[in-house]
């Protein structure tokens, strides 16, 4: 969102590393690629979440700001669907 996609990478690549040892969620690479436009990415983190039934955050991409974009997206009233909330 600030312009600084080399520094939003380098954040990817170590919240992958933490993901694959358990030490983070997708959710937190969802947030970083809704930032940078990447509503791809965005949902295949979110699907890994919901598939491991991880993140208990989970619940709350219905109201955090950063996924504001992907409202309209008809893979984000899925989501929301298959977790049990209205969209």
């Amino acid at each position: 969102m600030t312009g600084r996609r080399a520094e939003a990478l380098a954040i990817v690549k170590e919240l992958e590393e933490k993901y694959a040892r358990r030490e983070a969620i997708g959710q937190y690479l969802a947030d970083v690629y809704a930032g940078l436009g990447d509503k791809d990415q965005v949902f295949t983190w979110l699907e890994r979440d919901f598939e491991r039934r991880s993140g208990n955050r989970l619940p709350f991409i219905k109201w955090w700001f950063a996924f504001d974009d992907l409202r309209g997206d008809p893979r984000y009233v899925d989501l929301l669907r298959r977790m049990g909330l209205t969209p």
